[in-house]
């Protein structure tokens, strides 16, 4: 899955554009209320495909328009796991105040899995898929990105 820079004043002039509050676009690309205004405080931050694709399809603009990338890739034929960085996944366990299974529970995710993840040494490969890692940043409200591991690229 792609990471695309996108930039905070220029996320926030196309959202004023659109006449919409940092609530209302956060709640029509699914995240929390919050979300958008943490985006809009970056002057660029890095963000996942899936996100970027939602965000300008409420929006009504490019990806240009919101992303230092100017166009997106093709999509892969199947979809691409990621690595997770497994002391990320616990740091931000620990700051939301979860227990692991409480996460997994959050996360609707196998019994274990966050205690295995997290128990991985950041060497070690933890592949997830893009619609696991949404469900872990979601039920940790933090954004995606914090999860996915520097360098993360297909298996």
């Amino acid at each position: 899955m792609q990471l695309y820079l996108v930039d905070g004043a220029r996320l926030r002039e196309l959202r004023e554009r659109a006449g919409l509050s940092q609530e209302e676009l956060s709640e029509m690309v699914g995240y929390s209320p919050t979300w958008v205004a943490e985006l809009e405080r970056q002057s660029r931050t890095y963000v996942l495909e899936i996100l970027v694709q939602k965000l300008v399809g409420a929006l009504g603009v490019r990806i240009s328009d919101l992303s230092a990338f100017p166009d997106p890739p093709a999509p892969p034929a199947e979809p691409e796991d990621l690595r997770v960085s497994p002391g990320s996944l616990k740091a931000l366990r620990e700051r939301a105040g979860l227990s692991r299974e409480e996460l997994e529970r959050r996360a609707g995710l196998a019994p274990g899995s966050v205690a295995r993840a997290e128990e991985a040494g950041e060497g070690d490969e933890i592949l997830a898929s893009v619609e696991t890692i949404w469900r872990l940043a979601r039920a940790l409200e933090a954004s995606p990105t914090h999860l996915v591991a520097k360098g993360a690229g297909s298996t």
